[in-house]
């Protein structure tokens, strides 16, 4: 039997009543509510293509709490839990779309302009790594795109999403990449912004066949970073605590259908990074 292939389509997301200012974060990034659940505390929130599934917690701090996916078996829907017990939703085609339309009327959504085109990627840490991917894998059509010593790269079979599991002592979604339609124009906005927008410090281009509208300067002017090969490259900005407990990589991709270790690293582990 044919396993079905997946793609990320929402992320659920749980807002704990201590984090009062969580609502302005949600619209400063240009999402709008679109409706409350009719089953429990919850709400739905979109943004272009980006949808979050919010619900209201009391003893629990904010973050990640499930996925939801779109699956090619047109009629499928699944709730489940994963091994670490992330929940997870998956849908076919009609049944995500009545799971949506009962969840709230898109109808009838303001629809701002926005640069964010979808989420396409996550960091999912996990003491349970192996036990994680395995899970992934026995259930979907994932593929392995890339393996080290502490991390593993699954991608979908379209190539349309990427789950980086990374060894870790707990089990935390802790960033998730936004494809954007003008990352110069997003930056822009986010700069009068009260964000921790990481500086990843000046970069050496000479290697990269920029498009139209970039060049080194630019790059380096509004704080960005590229990472790829010199025609197939993602170039990228990283917010910390873009929501509490979630930081969010926002990404310009050019032909990059993986995730760039070398921005990441600018993004979490060196504090001179280094030049390209």
């Amino acid at each position: 039997m044919t396993k079905p292939s997946i793609d990320l389509t929402f992320l659920k997301y749980k807002n704990s009543i201590q984090d009062p200012d969580i609502f302005d974060n949600f619209l400063s990034l240009g999402f709008r509510q679109a409706n409350e659940s009719l089953e429990d505390v919850s709400s739905w929130h979109t943004a272009g293509g980006v949808i979050l599934h919010v619900k209201t917690v009391i003893n629990e701090g904010s973050g990640i709490y499930g996925l939801g996916f779109f699956s090619d078996e047109p009629d499928g829907f699944q709730e489940l839990e994963d091994p670490n017990g992330f929940s997870l939703t998956v849908a076919g085609e009609h049944a995500m779309e009545s799971y949506l339309n009962d969840s709230f009327d898109r109808r009838n959504v303001q629809r701002d302009p926005s640069e964010l085109i979808n989420f396409y990627g996550l960091v999912y840490h996990t003491n349970n790594m192996q036990e994680t991917i395995d899970f992934y894998m026995a259930n979907w059509q994932w593929q392995i795109l890339e393996q080290e010593e502490n991390f593993t790269l699954l991608t979908s079979s379209n190539n349309r999403s990427i789950i980086k599991f990374v060894e870790a002592e707990n089990n935390a979604i802790q960033t998730a990449y936004v494809g954007v339609r003008d990352i110069k124009h997003l930056r822009s906005q986010l700069s009068f912004e009260d964000y921790s927008i990481v500086n990843p410090g000046r970069s050496k281009l000479n290697n990269y066949k920029l498009p139209a509208g970039f060049s080194e300067s630019i790059i380096n002017n509004y704080q960005l970073t590229i990472g790829g090969r010199n025609q197939n490259f993602a170039i990228e900005f990283c917010v910390k605590n873009a929501l509490p407990n979630l930081d969010m990589i926002f990404s310009q991709r050019f032909a990059f259908n993986t995730l760039s270790q070398t921005n990441y690293d600018k993004f979490y582990e060196t504090t001179e990074p280094s030049i390209l």
